[in-house]
This record gives structure tokens, sequence and C-alpha cells, in this order.
């Protein structure tokens, strides 16, 4: 898979978990068992007002850098990656949010796409 795809699937991944963050308060708060408030739609908003800029900003990517130039990017948006992929699992281990089996999964495939982002990354234009 090659960068410019990969981009694009963390774009979309992070617009829908915006879309959640920004209309689902009521739906969150019933998730992780939480009283439900204006603070935690406030800050739910706060945050997918951040992903969805996050997304729009690896959507364009692509169409803005070269092959060479999204390469030299991807550092920066695996640590971007990564401060996310940290954030839930610091969440489930501090009892904040459930340690269930759909954080597993999010984590296996945020992980896994990752991964895939580095090797792709890594290859050389002769190797696609």
């Amino acid at each position: 898979m090659n960068l410019a795809t990969l981009y694009k699937i963390f774009a979309v991944l992070h617009a829908v978990m915006a879309l959640m963050m920004l209309f689902g308060g009521p739906m969150i708060s019933n998730m992780n068992g939480w009283d439900h408030s204006i603070g935690i739609v406030t800050m739910a908003e706060h945050h997918g007002a951040a992903l969805l800029c996050v997304s729009l900003l690896f959507w364009m990517l692509p169409r803005w850098l070269s092959e060479e130039g999204l390469k030299d990017a991807t550092s920066t948006a695996l640590l971007v990656q990564a401060i996310l992929a940290v954030m839930p699992i610091y969440h489930a281990a501090v009892g904040a949010i459930p340690a269930d089996a759909s954080l597993a999964v999010m984590m296996i495939v945020f992980l896994g796409l990752m991964y895939l982002f580095f090797q792709a990354a890594k290859k050389d234009p002769e190797t696609k």
C-alpha cells in the first residue's frame, strides 16, 4: 500500500472519530459508564474538532506533497498517530474508560496501520 493511500485511510478514520465526538456526546457517556454532562459534551466537541483538523491535513497532504515529501512528513505523522494511540491506552490503564474488546480492536487496527505507514515510508519507489 502506498503512502498517499495510507494518509487518506488515516484521514477517513479520524473523520469518523471526529463525527462521533462532535455529535455523539450521550453515546460516549453511555459507552464509558459516565454521568452525562455539559463538560463531557464540551470536551468531546473540542476533541472532535481537533480530529477533524488532523483529518483534513492528512487528506490534503498527498495533494500538496510529492512521494518524497510524504516520506519526509511521515515521521511527524507517526508521532501524531502515536500520541493519539497512547491516550486511550493511558485512559484504560487508569480506569477512565473500559479496557474491553472494542479498545483492543481499535488499537490493533490503529497500530497495524501505523506499521504499514512506517513500512511504506521506507520503500524505495522501484520496490512498490
